[in-house]
């Protein structure tokens, strides 16, 4: 029995198999009746992307960037498949993940060598010892000896 158009039955085919019409393995499918899939790691490009921008914008904080920029540039490796391209949002999600680890760091480097300079400002330092008189109950420099053993040289 060959396969028949105005057959009821068109199912079935010479070798009695069934016939599945949606069966993306089929060979008498069309190119349009393939199943559609999301396409692989759409959701890690879109973290990395995020974190990326995160990252760049949070690079005033020093330490936050650091975290976010990893992951940034961890969700666009995991989207990398091997031997394609990789994707200009992954690409994106590395560049901004990495500006926002190196101004991060940037920024820490920079309020280590600049901060001994600003503790010698006496408007500076009478900021500082106002908000630890706040929220601790002494001044920077009993803060800093009682908590890190260190004392400061108080020179006003």
């Amino acid at each position: 029995m060959g396969y028949n158009q105005n057959d009821p039955n068109n199912w079935q085919r010479d070798n009695n198999q069934q016939y599945d019409r949606w069966n993306s393995s089929a060979s008498n499918n069309s190119y349009y009746n393939q199943p559609t899939h999301r396409p692989y790691g759409q959701g890690f490009l879109i973290a990395s992307m995020i974190c990326g921008v995160l990252s760049v914008t949070a690079c005033c904080t020093g330490i936050l960037s650091l975290p976010l920029g990893a992951l940034g540039i961890l969700f666009a490796l995991l989207t990398y498949r091997k031997g394609k391209k990789i994707n200009g949002t992954a690409m994106t999600g590395i560049v901004f993940s990495t500006m926002g680890i190196i101004t991060g760091v940037s920024m820490i480097i920079y309020s280590f060598y600049t901060l001994p300079d600003m503790m010698q400002d006496p408007i500076f330092r009478n900021q500082i010892d106002a908000i630890t008189e706040q929220m601790y109950g002494m001044d920077f420099a009993e803060f800093i000896e009682e908590y890190y053993g260190y004392e400061i040289d108080v020179s006003e």
